[in-house]
């Protein structure tokens, strides 16, 4: 039988030490033990914490993770597993920036900062569009579409359609790569040609396309660029 938690030392316990060193100090273990709060029959709540992270094998194993797959773990179960993935959640949404917030592009850097938080190490292909106007101002940014784990369904129309409504000049779209390779395909290269066509008989631009990998990005307004300069 394992130590409970109230036997350890108080320098030992998740929550005290907490409150003498500051959050800063804590394990990924021992932050992950306050969230679950209680442990198992056979565990203390320091051992289940560090017993998920190990099946998980990492926190970004942990932020990839399902409900299902969590709550299966032997003595997690729903409520412990719902609590992790709202924290999970929450921490995601702290990353991202407000929708409110006037960005202001000027390079592909600038969209790849701003933005990433949406797309990097999702599991499912994720179409991104930022809407600005005539000083390369984000008015507003949307998911559009959602696809399979390597397959989108993407519909150019709705995405002009979004465009007007907001009274935007230029678009700027993305899209993740769950491979985390981001170089595009020839079905990337088709939609971007088919997209920034649809563009020029409505006035509105085509920016930039930008492809989120793990880490990493390819933009074809950069490698557009690059081209150029190297003919």
């Amino acid at each position: 039988m394992s130590q409970k938690i109230k036997d350890l030392p108080t320098f030992e316990k998740p929550r005290e030490k907490a409150k003498l060193l500051g959050f800063k100090n804590l394990s990924d273990a021992e932050l992950l033990a306050i969230l679950l709060r209680t442990g198992s029959k056979n565990e203390n709540v320091l051992e289940l914490a560090m017993k998920i992270l190990k099946k998980m094998q990492d926190l970004n194993g942990l932020g990839n993770s399902r409900l299902s797959t969590l709550a299966d773990i032997k003595g997690v179960g729903q409520v412990k597993a719902t609590t992790i993935m709202a924290a999970i959640e929450l921490g995601k949404r702290l990353n991202k920036p407000s929708a409110k917030t006037d960005i202001k592009i000027l390079e592909t850097k600038d969209v790849y900062n701003n933005y990433r938080f949406y797309l990097e190490r999702e599991t499912q292909e994720k179409f991104l569009v930022l809407f600005l106007n005539n000083k390369n101002i984000v008015l507003k940014h949307r998911i559009m579409f959602v696809g399979s784990s390597n397959q989108s369904i993407i519909d150019p129309k709705a995405v002009f359609k979004e465009a007007m409504l907001e009274n935007a000049n230029k678009i700027i779209v993305m899209h993740n790569h769950p491979s985390g390779n981001p170089l595009p395909s020839k079905e990337d290269i088709a939609l971007t040609k088919k997209i920034k066509e649809a563009g020029l008989m409505l006035d509105i631009i085509l920016l930039d396309h930008v492809i989120v990998g793990d880490g990493t990005y390819f933009s074809f307004y950069e490698s557009l660029k690059e081209g150029e300069k190297s003919a």
